[in-house]
């Protein structure tokens, strides 16, 4: 069974803009995965954000975040140096003025006091929606500025001491973070393995998978909630 999510059949008009995914190469899960999440909090769950999510696609994406933490946290053992890392990684800004998000905060000052920690537009919260599985102590958390979780953080090096080489990557948003992230996971020589259900895009369907595609073709693989839960609980 091929782990990749794509196919070009399903979706002509984005394997033609952006390149068959079938001429590039498979990246593979390597030996050591964590999983990683970005954004995941009420501004792209909550209705009345500017952001929001659609509820179609959200319950899809919920799901599968659900059954990714899930996967993330099993372990055969009680040894610790076992268990695969959960990583959850958002943007959060603490300056009133949002000069914590530099150019970011002025080319979208909108969006990023969404993400302030205590702005009253502040959408940052974990979403209820995913209460069951919401992050523990024994997860790890990284604050961020910008898109990718790999810039200006010591995650490339942490994941580097925890012997990891594959990141398992969902959140939000596809087009945004997400992107960011595959690309700073490939050039930081971690193997990013992008999941297709557990991603969404205020964009919508077009803006969702026309990221995909673009991504699966050039930085990462975009693999099946299936084949990435079976990666995570070491059934292959």
């Amino acid at each position: 069974m091929s782990t990749l999510a794509l196919n070009p059949a399903s979706y002509p008009e984005y394997a033609a803009e952006c390149g068959d995914p079938s001429r590039t190469k498979v990246l593979g899960f390597g030996k050591r995965p964590a999983l990683l999440l970005v954004d995941v909090c009420e501004a792209y769950f909550d209705p009345e954000s500017p952001i929001a999510v659609d509820s179609n696609q959200l319950e899809t994406v919920t799901a599968a975040i659900s059954a990714l933490i899930t996967a993330g946290r099993h372990t055969t053992g009680d040894n610790d140096e076992t268990k695969l890392p959960v990583i959850f990684a958002q943007t959060l800004y603490v300056h009133p003025e949002l000069r914590d998000a530099g150019l970011l905060g002025l080319k979208t000052p909108s969006h990023a006091a969404l993400f302030h920690k205590d702005g009253p537009t502040s959408k940052i919260a974990f979403p209820a929606a995913l209460e069951s599985v919401k992050p523990l102590p024994s997860d790890l958390y990284h604050r961020k500025q910008y898109p990718s979780p790999f810039f200006g953080t010591n995650l490339a090096s942490q994941l580097a001491a925890l012997d990891i080489d594959t990141v398992i990557l969902g959140g939000f948003a596809t087009s945004g973070s997400v992107r960011a992230t595959a690309l700073d996971a490939m050039q930081a020589g971690y193997r990013p393995m992008v999941v297709a259900e557990a991603c969404g895009d205020s964009g919508g369907r077009e803006t969702h998978w026309a990221n995909l595609f673009d991504v699966g073709a050039k930085y990462s693989d975009v693999v099946s909630l299936e084949a990435a839960v079976k990666v995570l609980r070491g059934d292959q």
